[in-house]
């Protein structure tokens, strides 16, 4: 492979800055053998997939006899100097990564801190993910004419665990490339066919993604921060909504948390599929970009991330708040702000999602979560979280708890900071002791089981006296899980001519809610609008994809009958909802026994799988299949590109779920199913030629948490 040299570390270009930014803005207390700041020079060769980078990487490692960082395993180490004196370094294989050993000069061990000159080269190209396929986040590091994505999981500067350090970044492109990262834009200028973009943050970061591409850059000022759109051509279109957008974000989150901690925001669009939240900026695909919901939701969030997760940062040794805080005040609080009925609706779909996907045996507590691996991880590491901070801002109040949050953001920033950090503000600023509710949230794994017990109306001289008893109790799979918890649980009693509602503290497994009113009691409900995070009862939880898919005991039916270019489609289809759990047959394997104790995701149309005729029957009101075509919510399809899927509980054990699915072509069928898993909350899907074009979740009726009294 050959590499180009980066030149003389463009001495034109540089030095007017270089040394002053290297000894006031790193100005922070030295602590040993860490990185305080990286000056970064990186030269990008789009054509040869190839990069030359000098860092100029201010260290502290006093009397260290040597410095040690890593960097990508497969990047050679050019040189490395300290004031100008070559110095020794050796390489040795780390996993994906080499690590570097820098030797110290003898003299220059005592100083407090030391700048390591790292001039290297190397190449990176990875082929992004099919847009087709949605594979976001696979992609850790390329370089190309169609785009430039750095990240730091592919080592592109050299770095050591944990660091915080700042970032000046300068990126030479060709002409016509723009380049962006975190910070501030100090410096751009062509030269010689090149373009020289320099950016800086003088706070500390936990790491640094570069990003170039063909862009169209828009900018502009709003209340004192700069705010860019680089967006390719063909998306101007976007480009004034994702700034008005951005502009209403910032002022709401400002308000809301404090000010905004950087001196910039730009919506960068990618070339292939990401929906990330950098510091200072978010990187959208270019297919995400022209979502419509997008602007209303990812972005909002992704700008959120610049308070919590960006500068004040996860100290993971406590389990990441992060994602679920941003849950919260981002995706939740959206609905929250547009109808009590959304925010209901969310909530209920977080305890539906922990229900459906977590176990006794695959359950874990808030402080052993790191991150998103897969649903059982996301419903528990954003959903519940999200919910520990509803039902702590329900217990102390909105002024409390937004009071709290601003502490948490001013006393942390630019640190690490964990749950402990958050139960000392919100007790400070509260006045009140929270070790319970921490140790149970965020130490306990699990949820409660709520159930109405027996309940009894009397008439009494002033009114009426309703005596509702409630029990903590556990699924059988979830026998011996710990103590009760202490719940601040909402019950509502629907009268003559009103409504009553009221909240009792519940510390035991059996607890008598004692009510007296005015008026005759119709209706009791306890937790109707679902505000506890809770396991749901089978009967709160509606046919969905998710009751199917979440079920580890599920059976995968791929058909026997039909063409052949479908039975193999429905077959790949099989394997890949599968994912390694559940169990995976053919239509004519499928015993009795599981067509009456299982969830079954059935494949194929009438042709195609004999269970489909089976289940047929048991479709939903307005819902049918026939020989090449079907009808949804009253609509007929019979195009080559459609295709269906309905679900409904198993009319023989209605804790289990049924889906079934069909295309009428093989394309059909690989263009939708490899998205059936995103649409998990719905009960029905219909596709046209790989687009969504109808979807909804049936009504659940009753709920064995809401009773008539008096009969």
């Amino acid at each position: 492979m050959t590499v180009k040299k980066l030149p003389i570390m463009m001495a034109s270009f540089l030095p007017f800055f270089f040394s002053a930014m290297l000894f006031t803005v790193y100005a922070v207390e030295a602590k040993e053998n860490r990185i305080i700041g990286h000056d970064l020079e990186v030269e990008l060769h789009l054509k040869e997939h190839t990069l030359n980078a000098l860092d100029h990487m201010l260290v502290s490692c006093r009397n260290a006899e040597k410095f040690s960082c890593f960097i990508n395993k497969s990047f050679r180490v050019v040189s490395v100097s300290v004031s100008s004196r070559e110095v020794g370094v050796t390489t040795t294989p780390s996993g994906d990564k080499q690590r570097l050993e820098i030797s110290i000069p003898p003299d220059l061990r005592e100083s407090d801190s030391l700048v390591l000159d790292i001039a290297y080269e190397g190449y990176l190209f990875e082929m992004p993910g099919s847009p087709d396929k949605e594979d976001v986040g696979e992609t850790t590091g390329t370089i190309g004419e169609e785009g430039v994505y750095l990240s730091p999981a592919c080592a592109w500067y050299p770095d050591i665990p944990d660091s915080l350090a700042t970032f000046r970044v300068t990126a030479i492109t060709p002409e016509g490339y723009e380049a962006v990262t975190q910070g501030t834009l100090i410096n751009k200028k062509s030269m010689a066919g090149k373009m020289y973009t320099t950016w800086e943050e003088k706070n500390v970061s936990e790491d640094c993604h570069l990003v170039a591409g063909r862009y169209k850059v828009t900018s502009m000022k709003h209340n004192g921060i700069d705010i860019y759109a680089y967006f390719f051509p063909e998306e101007q279109g976007l480009v004034e909504t994702y700034l008005n957008a951005t502009k209403r974000y910032l002022d709401m989150y400002q308000k809301l948390l404090g000010n905004y901690p950087y001196g910039k925001f730009a919506i960068v669009e990618n070339f292939f599929q990401t929906g990330y939240g950098m510091p200072s900026f978010t990187l959208l695909g270019s297919t995400v970009v022209k979502l419509p919901f997008i602007v209303d939701t990812s972005l909002g969030h992704e700008i959120l991330h610049n308070w919590w997760g960006n500068s004040v940062f996860v100290d993971e040794s406590q389990g990441n708040w992060c994602e679920g805080l941003t849950v919260y005040l981002a995706d939740y609080y959206y609905k929250e702000l547009k109808d009590a009925a959304f925010a209901e609706d969310y909530r209920r779909d977080i305890c539906r999602k922990y229900t459906n996907y977590v176990t006794g045996q695959n359950d874990f507590p808030l402080k052993s979560f790191v991150g998103r691996k897969d649903r059982v991880t996301q419903a528990i590491g954003y959903g519940k979280t999200a919910m520990v901070f509803h039902m702590l801002r329900r217990m102390v109040g909105d002024d409390l708890f937004y009071q709290s949050l601003r502490r948490f953001y001013q006393d942390n920033i630019w640190q690490r900071a964990g749950w402990k950090d958050i139960q000392r503000i919100f007790e400070d600023t509260c006045k009140m002791d929270l070790s319970w509710f921490f140790e149970q949230w965020i130490s306990r794994e699990g949820a409660p089981f709520i159930e109405l017990g027996e309940t009894r109306v009397e008439k009494v001289d002033d009114g009426w006296l309703t005596k509702v008893e409630v029990f903590q109790s556990y699924p059988q799979t979830l026998l011996g899980k710990g103590k009760p918890y202490r719940l601040f649980l909402p019950v509502n009693l629907e009268l003559e001519d009103e409504k009553f509602c009221t909240t009792a503290e519940l510390t035991e497994r059996s607890h008598l809610v004692t009510i007296r009113t005015k008026s005759q009691p119709r209706h009791v409900a306890i937790d109707p609008h679902c505000n506890i995070f809770r396991r749901l009862h089978s009967e709160e939880i509606p046919s969905t994809v998710d009751l199917v898919l979440g079920d580890d005991d599920k059976v995968i039916v791929y058909p026997t009958g039909g063409e052949d270019t479908l039975r193999e489609a429905y077959k790949m289809l099989a394997k890949t909802l599968a994912d390694n759990k559940g169990v995976v047959k053919a239509d004519t394997e499928v015993t009795e026994e599981e067509l009456t104790q299982k969830s079954l995701f059935i494949l194929g149309g009438l042709k195609e799988n004999r269970l489909t005729k089976v289940f047929i029957k048991n479709l939903p009101t307005n819902f049918s299949l026939e020989e090449g075509g079907f009808i949804a919510n009253k609509v007929t399809y019979k195009d080559r590109g459609n295709a269906l899927l309905v679900t409904f509980k198993n009319v023989k054990n209605m804790k289990k779920g049924v889906v079934l699915f069909t295309g009428l072509s093989s394309d059909a069928i690989k263009s939708v199913g490899f998205k059936i898993p995103h649409y998990g909350k719905y009960s029905y899907l219909a596709f046209a030629d790989g687009k969504n074009v109808d979807k909804g979740t049936f009504a659940v009726t009753d709920s064995p948490l809401r009773r008539l009294l008096g009969k």
